[in-house]
């Protein structure tokens, strides 16, 4: 597996716990990563950060806007943006994923992620 630590995540969830242990295998790997709570939030991260390689999101979020609302946005400013969404729910509950988006289900372990993070440079 090629190296990991020439990247920029944007990863974007609601639990806070899960939020740090999934920052804390990314950085382990040398992945920078900037974190957010909720898909507001993000957006204004995206903006500011011009440097961002991939973004993982979870889908269901408080707040008013959920992952795939916030993918439909990054990709109408960067059609070429990578995105992982993760969800507790089946990918097939979803009727409404974008394209081009690879889906993480939870719970996941670290290889899981880094493997999800590993697939994206490919899709």
């Amino acid at each position: 597996m090629p190296p990991l630590d020439d990247q920029t995540i944007l990863l974007v969830e609601d639990d806070v716990k899960a939020r740090e242990i999934t920052t804390m295998i990314l950085e382990a790997e040398g992945i920078h990563v900037y974190a957010a709570a909720n898909a507001r939030a993000a957006w204004e991260l995206f903006g500011q950060h011009p440097d961002l390689d991939l973004v993982i999101s979870d889908i269901n979020m408080p707040g008013g806007m959920n992952g795939i609302q916030l993918t439909q946005r990054i990709r109408h400013d960067d059609p070429s943006m990578r995105v992982v969404l993760v969800s507790g729910n089946p990918q097939s509950s979803f009727s409404d994923l974008p394209e081009g988006i690879l889906f993480l289900p939870k719970p996941f372990d670290r290889q899981a992620l880094l493997g999800a993070v590993q697939a994206s440079r490919r899709h």
